[in-house]
């Protein structure tokens, strides 16, 4: 009739397994980031349209939430119907679940997972690493998207690197087959994909690519835009280039705020990510976002519990319970 569902100590955004995020337990502290969240992704009031920074100490349970967020953000309205109908079904929840199903009756975001230090040792390494999970994302998805700053980037390297790409183009029969002309790109991606490339976009040009790619998705899906959730972002604010990683990924998170744009950070991270700043500047970049205290809070044994059993046999559940 039950079975005990496999729940890991720690959670881990990148791991998860399927139907993890639902053994979440969701408590008052945790309805007041969804409701900040459903308000900066409904996009009409300026004051609220803005990214996201959940601040907790380890083992408050941040991650488990990170990931509901993008679950309740990002899947087929479909699949998490029955999960907002089951948790939020009290009548004083009544404005928090019809204002998220109402909110994803008309948007949907992208979800691209960061975790930690990314291989980020350098500042110029930033616009490679993000460049590299978004089209990762987009490729485990399914989705094959094209944006202009692609050609750009390729005909900047092509023209300082030919040794490279003479070698990549004897190393591929299908890109040495190809005329010069726009199908041309395709077959560039994938000989790069073959031989496990990646091309270094410019940092001043990043900007740029993830709103190219936010248009993309609106044009060929049912996206609006990216939910970029960036877990354990201590690491980067404590490395020795934090500081000046955060100018740059401010200078996105501020153009993110713009009307016409609908994709968003997610910062998970421990309230001493910000110590490196001064008091003056550490204000000013938590105004920046939604930024969120997430704390400790007392569960009950019973909510733990009937997170931990899952009903396997609906048929035969109910007959012994009634």
């Amino acid at each position: 009739i039950v079975t005990l569902r496999e729940m890991r100590p720690a959670y881990n955004i990148k791991e998860e397994s399927s139907g993890e995020w639902e053994t979440f337990i969701a408590n008052d502290q945790f309805n007041g980031v969804l409701q900040k969240a459903i308000r900066a992704v409904r996009n009409n009031d300026a004051d609220n349209h803005k990214s996201i920074w959940i601040a907790g100490t380890y083992g408050t349970g941040k991650s488990h939430a990170g990931a509901v967020i993008q679950h309740l953000l990002c899947d087929p309205i479909d699949d998490i119907r029955e999960y907002v109908k089951d948790e939020y079904k009290k009548e004083k929840y009544n404005i928090l679940r019809n204002g998220l199903l109402q909110l994803r009756e008309t948007k949907r975001l992208f979800p691209v997972n960061m975790y930690g230090q990314q291989s980020i040792a350098h500042e110029e390494d930033l616009s490679l690493q993000m460049q590299r999970e978004i089209k990762h994302a987009l490729i485990s998805a399914g989705l094959d998207i094209t944006v202009q700053t692609d050609f750009d980037m390729y005909v900047q390297h092509i023209e300082s690197q030919p040794q490279f790409w003479e070698h990549l183009i004897e190393q591929s029969a299908q890109l040495a087959s190809v005329a010069p002309d726009t199908d041309v790109l395709a077959s560039v991606r994938q000989a790069l994909r073959m031989g496990y490339y990646d091309i270094r976009l410019q940092s001043n040009n990043l900007q740029q690519w993830i709103f190219e790619v936010q248009e993309a998705l609106r044009e060929k899906t049912d996206y609006d835009g990216l939910l970029i959730i960036w877990d354990e972002f201590t690491e980067i604010m404590t490395s020795s280039i934090g500081t000046r990683l955060l100018v740059q990924l401010q200078e996105i998170t501020e153009a993110m705020m713009n009307p016409e744009n609908d994709s968003y950070f997610l910062f998970i991270s421990h309230p001493s990510a910000l110590n490196t700043l001064k008091e003056e500047e550490r204000e000013k970049t938590k105004g920046r976002y939604h930024y969120m205290i997430y704390n400790m809070e007392p569960v009950s044994a019973f909510k733990i519990m009937s997170k931990k059993f899952k009903v396997v046999d609906d048929n035969l559940y109910m007959k012994r319970q009634n």
